[in-house]
């Protein structure tokens, strides 16, 4: 099973991953990282160490708030530096669903570009 890192500014990641778990519930191997007040190389620390925890599972894959932020930058340099991680931006609830409910059938590159597909098909504009 594919493990999940969600690395956001403020409580976003929580939120998220409450929420998805209202839904699914419980969330195994589900992990998030509030950057607020972090530098950059300690956010790259703190992204390694969650990573390395995760080192038994068929991959990491971080989902990031912004791509060309401090999370998408430092997630960039851990997955560049360590096997079997990868990284998608613009991490919002269809995602995060999308990776909880296919981590199981898909592998991690495959599974990198569902979520994302997945995470820009959930914004939808309503028209009159």
């Amino acid at each position: 099973m594919v493990a999940g890192i969600l690395v956001t500014h403020g409580p976003v990641a929580d939120a998220l991953i409450q929420a998805a778990a209202g839904i699914l519930g419980p969330l195994e191997h589900v992990s998030g990282l509030s950057v607020t007040g972090l530098s950059l190389t300690a956010i790259q620390s703190r992204l390694r160490s969650l990573v390395q925890g995760y080192v038994e599972r068929d991959g990491v894959l971080i989902m990031a708030s912004l791509r060309g932020g401090s999370c998408w930058n430092a997630a960039a340099r851990v997955a560049h530096d360590l096997p079997n991680v990868r990284v998608v931006s613009g991490v919002n609830l269809p995602m995060l669903l999308s990776f909880v409910t296919k981590r199981e059938q898909l592998s991690l590159p495959e599974l990198a570009e569902t979520i994302a597909n997945d995470g820009v098909r959930g914004i939808t504009l309503l028209t009159a």
